[in-house]
C-alpha cells in the first residue's frame, strides 16, 4: 500500500513539474514571432542595395539633357525596374510583419489565463508595445509607397517631351517631402521596436523574479 501512495505522489509531481510557467508560455509566443519576422530581417539588406542603385540611377538621369533621349528612356526603363523590385520587396517584408502580428491573438489568450494580476499588467504592457510597433510599420510602408508612386511619375515625367521644367521640379520637391515623411515613419518605428525590446526585458525580469 505504501509503495501505490509513493507512485501516486511521483505521478503528481511529474504532473505539475510539466505545466508551463506564463514565462515558458511568453517565450514561446515570442519565439514564433521571431519566426515569422524571419523574411522582414532578411530583406533588409537587398531592399537597401536596391534603394542604393535606383538613387544612383536617378542622378545619373538627372545629368543627362532631353538631346540625349535614348539614354535618357534606357536609364529610366532601368531604374522603373528597380522600383518594381523595391516595391516587391516591401510587399514581401509587409507580409512578413503582417504573419507575425497575428500571434498578438496568443499573447490576448495568455493574457485571459494568467491569473496574476501582476503577470496580466505586464503581458498587456508587452501587448500594448506590440500593437504599437505593428501599427508604426503599417503607417511607414504607406508613406513609403506615396513616396514610390512620385518616384515613379518623376520618372515618367523625364522622358515625357511636352513637360515642363518647373513641373519636373515641383514634382522633385513633392518626391524631397515625401522622403522626409517617410524618415520620420522609419525613426519612430525604430524607436518602438527599441521600446518593445526594453519592455520585454522588464517583462521577462519580473516573470523570473516572480517564479523565485
Amino acid at each position: 500500500m505504501k509503495y501505490i501512495v509513493i507512485t501516486s505522489l511521483v505521478l503528481l509531481l511529474s504532473a505539475c513539474s510539466f505545466r508551463e510557467t506564463t514565462e515558458e508560455k511568453l517565450s514561446n509566443i515570442l519565439t514564433e514571432i521571431y519566426q515569422s519576422e524571419s523574411d522582414y530581417r532578411e530583406l533588409q539588406s537587398e531592399l537597401n542595395d536596391t534603394e542604393k542603385k535606383e538613387q544612383a540611377n536617378f542622378q545619373s538621369m538627372m545629368e543627362l539633357t532631353k538631346d540625349q533621349k535614348e539614354e535618357l528612356t534606357k536609364q529610366v526603363d532601368e531604374t522603373a525596374k528597380l522600383l518594381d523590385k523595391r516595391l516587391e520587396l516591401v510587399k514581401k517584408e509587409s507580409a512578413s510583419i503582417k504573419q507575425a502580428s497575428e500571434k498578438m491573438a496568443d499573447i490576448e489568450t495568455l493574457i485571459s489565463n494568467t491569473k496574476d494580476d501582476s503577470e496580466k499588467d505586464n503581458l498587456k504592457k508587452m501587448e500594448e508595445a506590440f500593437k504599437n510597433r505593428y501599427t508604426a510599420y503599417d503607417a511607414l510602408t504607406e508613406q513609403y509607397n506615396t513616396l514610390a508612386n512620385l518616384q515613379d511619375e518623376l520618372y515618367n515625367m523625364l522622358i515625357t517631351d511636352d513637360v515642363e521644367v518647373k513641373e519636373i521640379q515641383d514634382k522633385v520637391e513633392q518626391v524631397n517631402e515625401q522622403n522626409e515623411l517617410v524618415q520620420k515613419a522609419v525613426d519612430k518605428f525604430n524607436v518602438l521596436t527599441t521600446q518593445l525590446n526594453q519592455v520585454k526585458e522588464a517583462v521577462f525580469a519580473s516573470l523570473q523574479k516572480g517564479d523565485k
